[in-house]
């Protein structure tokens, strides 16, 4: 009956979060001991910004260090963040550490397209979106670790 009630709770709180305002004093307080962000932190934080703003069901992210999905997480976006790299050790990390993050492992960053869609179906058959949802779309286009650059919305 404790366990219960204290999982009530912390599902009653977490839905009382205000992920806007909260995204924007992760931000702010970044740029302000920084003073700059990083080019894959921008990209990171504008992704997030748009999940919250056109209200995106999901975050797909391709990393293969987890750098991004660490830099996506931070920004807590408030929906679930699914991780495609094709690291074990990535995806252990991701899942076991990172904030509402899942991680699916591939067997090379090549067939990334097809991975998004497959993931993107498997989001519709589990109920995270539904057809014509919005998903957000985080990833690198260059074959290196430390390349993200691009941001996309693709839909369900």
């Amino acid at each position: 009956a404790a366990v219960n009630i204290m999982g009530n709770t912390c599902c009653e709180a977490e839905s009382a979060i205000d992920f806007d305002a909260l995204y924007q004093a992760v931000r702010n307080s970044t740029l302000n001991q920084y003073g700059k962000i990083s080019t894959s932190e921008s990209i990171a934080s504008s992704a997030v910004k748009t999940a919250i703003d056109v209200n995106a069901k999901a975050i797909i992210v391709c990393s293969e260090s987890g750098a991004t999905a660490t830099q996506v997480a931070k920004f807590r976006p408030g929906r679930p963040i699914t991780v495609l790299t094709p690291s074990p050790t990535v995806a252990r990390q991701c899942y076991g550490v990172l904030r509402g993050c899942s991680a699916q492992v591939l067997s090379s960053q090549d067939s990334t397209d097809d991975v998004i869609t497959k993931t993107i179906e498997e989001f519709k058959t589990s109920g995270i979106c539904a057809a014509g949802d919005a998903i957000v779309v985080v990833y690198g286009t260059m074959q290196m670790s430390g390349s993200t650059n691009t941001m996309r919305l693709q839909y369900a």
